[in-house]
């Protein structure tokens, strides 16, 4: 196996591109971007970086088959069909909404591959969702994702669940329902006074 630096036309960051040969003796290639610019004094943190994946994979290759490759979407797609009929319906349409409303939209155009992603990705999701949804529906959404990717490490198509290295966003504790006080029933009841909503 070796590893070598090199640039896309148009594409900002160096790759560090992989020459290995599968289970069948075939001859393969695989493209890593490093997310380190081209632009700027950065060819030795570049080739740094080489030397990391290049060993990383090396300690990979004897235990995960480099040659399959799948979107990660595409394998949380099959991995949620095939836990289909071992789970209750109604949470299986729970997972099915959680994927196809959050996290397809989200990674599909992303065409991340499923031994690509890492925990830096998942933070990025993080960060994203937070703006629009509570920090206790974001876990479940990782607790599906790292169930997920704990299959695909028994699979042996990826070495570890990248869950597993994220800060999990705290949980929000339910205080209970919180009532309005006299002063503020007074207010409501005169703003509302004429309403056609006004309860007489």
């Amino acid at each position: 196996m070796t590893a070598t630096l090199q640039v896309k036309k148009d594409r900002p960051n160096y790759y560090v591109v992989l020459d290995y040969k599968d289970s069948n003796a075939a001859r393969k290639r695989k493209w890593i971007s490093t997310d380190i610019p081209v632009a700027g004094n950065n060819k030795r943190k570049a080739e740094q970086k080489r030397k990391e994946v290049l060993a990383e994979y090396e300690t990979l290759s004897d235990v995960v088959d480099l040659s399959k490759d799948i979107l990660f979407v595409d394998f949380m797609k099959e991995w949620l069909e095939n836990l289909k009929h071992s789970i209750a319906p109604t949470t299986y349409d729970g997972y099915n909404l959680t994927l196809n409303t959050h996290i397809v939209p989200y990674f599909q155009p992303k065409r991340l591959k499923l031994r690509g992603l890492t925990a830096l990705h998942l933070q990025q999701y993080i960060n994203v969702k937070m703006d629009r949804l509570s920090p206790n529906s974001i876990i479940k959404h990782l607790r599906n994702i790292s169930k997920c990717l704990d299959g695909a490490v028994r699979q042996n198509l990826i070495a570890f669940n990248p869950v597993k290295r994220i800060d999990m966003p705290k949980k929000r504790r339910y205080t209970g329902a919180k009532h309005y006080s006299e002063k503020e029933i007074d207010m409501l009841l005169a703003c509302s006074k004429g309403s056609i909503f006004m309860v007489v």
